[in-house]
């Protein structure tokens, strides 16, 4: 006959109370005295289980402990072994209740009430955990893909920002095509590292790649500190502008400092066989045009006579030194020092009065 307490819920809660209050603070103490890690704690778990399904039937089956035992149970599985983990758990409580049976001499039939009670309990119990575990976890998956989707997307960006002007990157994004734009007034330059071609041969490859790695990673810093945006690098060349695409009222004086720093970098820049590093640096101001170019690798390119002029000031230059036109003289006179050089003459666009722009 099984174990029978009155048929009040109160002496119902009140026959789980030692369950409820007191077994935890002796299976803590029993998993803290025998340390270890998770295999170490898996009989622990699969032992209150068993626990639990023998005082199912020590406790008739009644509503209040059955509700309370499972539902203790079924949180302590969840939570340490997950879903597949919940089921040898209730494997093992379905243990305990047969050895309750058998210790206590109960006779069961599927059509015996306390039977069909707990069979229900354990059932219902079990799928409401089960769902709200499966939901637990579809939301956490969800929570960390939309994480990686971020820090995908953050590194795109960061390898877009390498690439295109920051002002581009949206319109990349939205489908833009094609991306084309005209600016009235940009201050171009243009820096070409001189005799570059003997200085690789002599080198070799792996150490003019990593020259080139730390000469231009040093005007990427100052281009990107000035507002000066790095347009390409070609070779030994290295072209940037400011003013575009993003306006800069000062976009003249972005340019002469960034020369100035690119010339600084220059001299602290050594060879392996110990030489600085020797540029020659031209400057323009005036109109240009840009756009994206490509199909399948994109880049963003700027061109017209500004940049053809900004190029061809530079091959003027002497070495280590800053050559700027006229235009580009006229913004910055007064603001910088600046020393007549004299009449150049330029291929495909005729004389035209220099100056040097001196630190």
């Amino acid at each position: 006959m099984l174990v029978s307490f009155p048929g009040e819920d109160f002496y119902n809660r009140l026959a789980f109370a030692p369950f409820a209050f007191i077994y935890p603070h002796v299976a803590y103490w029993i998993a803290a005295k025998r340390g270890g890690g998770r295999q170490a704690e898996t009989p622990n778990v699969l032992a209150d289980s068993f626990l639990g399904g023998s005082l199912v039937v020590a406790f008739s089956f009644r509503l209040w402990p059955v509700t309370a035992i499972y539902t203790i149970g079924v949180i302590n599985a969840l939570l340490y072994g997950g879903p597949k983990f919940l089921l040898l758990a209730l494997a093992a409580s379905a243990a305990g209740m047969a050895g309750g049976a058998l210790l206590l001499g109960v006779d069961f039939h599927l059509d015996t009430e306390p039977l069909a009670t707990a069979l229900s309990i354990v059932a219902v119990f079990s799928y409401v955990i089960l769902i709200g575990a499966t939901a637990y976890r579809l939301r956490l998956r969800q929570r960390q893909t939309r994480a990686a989707l971020k820090a995908e997307e953050r590194r795109s960006q960061e390898l877009l920002g390498n690439v295109f002007p920051r002002a581009i990157i949206p319109r990349l994004r939205a489908g833009e095509s094609p991306i084309a734009d005209q600016f009235a007034d940009v201050t171009v330059v243009f820096a070409d590292i001189v005799e570059f071609t003997p200085l690789a041969e002599r080198l070799g490859p792996k150490r003019t790649v990593l020259l080139l790695n730390e000469l231009f990673g040093r005007f990427d810093h100052v281009a990107a500190r000035l507002g000066v945006e790095k347009i390409e690098t070609t070779g030994d060349g290295y072209l940037a502008m400011a003013g575009a695409p993003e306006p800069l009222d000062h976009h003249p004086e972005a340019v002469a400092r960034f020369a100035l720093e690119v010339l600084a970098a220059c001299r602290e820049t050594r060879t392996p066989d110990g030489n600085a590093v020797q540029v020659r640096v031209g400057m323009h101001t005036g109109p240009i045009f840009a756009g994206v170019i490509g199909e399948s690798r994109f880049h963003y390119k700027i061109f017209g006579e500004t940049v053809n002029t900004a190029s061809r000031v530079q091959s003027h230059a002497q070495h280590g030194r800053i050559l700027v036109s006229e235009n580009t003289y006229k913004r910055l006179h007064g603001k910088f020092r600046l020393e007549e050089h004299g009449v150049v003459e330029l291929k495909g666009h005729g004389p035209m009065r220099t100056y040097w722009l001196v630190p």
